[in-house]
């Protein structure tokens, strides 16, 4: 018999030290003061999106090894992180637009979207509203209703662990340390209250770029025939699931999600 403590899927790995050779620096961006940490070289750029509660050093093996042959720029999604909640409300189309919005601030006319959870919500919701933008998208865990999220994930205890490291990374990063109860409450209503779908099955019918939707086959926080569904209304998107893995697997598996990442921006 196997002893389950060794599961890689059952474990919450550290977090990723900040990366010393990523430029971090903050814009001004629709109300906000957005951070974002810039890296790597090519021509073609990634932007790396976080999950909620999160924050980008928790992409900071996938920033690594991608910056080896592309241009890398992680984002601390409004009030996440570093960066502020400004004058305008928590919401996934508007986290979306701030990305859109910081493309342009830096001159990006184009960009692969790499997003986790609530920032493969984005990568979503930027292909269907800035297709001109947006060359493919890696979505890893993520959703369009309530329908689609595991409402008691809270029990599960790798995601316990995430939410106490959270309010930790809150307290040492966050220019607001002292706001952490607002800001739970806040993401919980993102993740609780959606009762109306993010996005229509004619707005991802829209979608032209490549996209795969990804997630690891032991996901605690969504539900798997959710992600049929979302594969099923893309155009010719690509489902992969990987093994052995939760919603966590950059962290897990770092070898193995790289090794898609490589793939996924390498398929013409």
């Amino acid at each position: 018999m196997s002893d389950h403590k060794h599961l890689r899927w059952q474990t919450l790995p550290a977090t990723p030290a900040p990366l010393a050779n990523f430029k971090g620096q903050h814009a001004q961006i629709n109300g906000c003061s957005l951070y974002y940490a810039v890296g790597g070289m090519g021509e073609n750029t990634v932007i790396m999106l976080h999950g909620g509660m999160a924050n980008s050093d928790y992409w900071g093996l996938q920033a690594a090894f991608l910056a080896q042959t592309h241009r890398v720029i992680l984002v601390d999604s409004r009030g996440h992180g570093r960066s502020t909640l400004g004058d305008k409300s928590l919401g996934y189309h508007q986290m979306a637009h701030d990305v859109a919005r910081l493309m342009e601030h830096l001159e990006i006319s184009k960009a692969s979207i790499v997003g986790w959870s609530d920032g493969g919500v984005q990568s979503i919701i930027l292909a269907a509203t800035y297709p001109d933008k947006i060359a493919r998208i890696f979505a890893y865990g993520p959703h369009m209703s309530l329908a689609g999220l595991n409402t008691q994930c809270g029990d599960n205890p790798v995601v316990d662990a995430f939410m106490k490291r959270a309010e930790q990374d809150y307290k040492r990063l966050s220019p607001t340390p002292d706001q952490f109860g607002t800001f739970y409450k806040d993401v919980w209503s993102l993740w609780q209250w959606q009762r109306d779908a993010l996005f229509t099955e004619d707005q991802m019918a829209a979608i032209r770029c490549p996209a795969w939707i990804v997630d690891g086959d032991r996901d605690e926080m969504i539900n798997r025939s959710h992600l049929d569904y979302l594969a099923a209304h893309i155009p010719d998107a690509s489902l992969m699931l990987l093994p052995d893995t939760s919603h966590f697997a950059f962290l897990q598996a770092p070898e193995l999600f790289n090794a898609a990442l490589k793939d996924f921006l390498s398929v013409q």
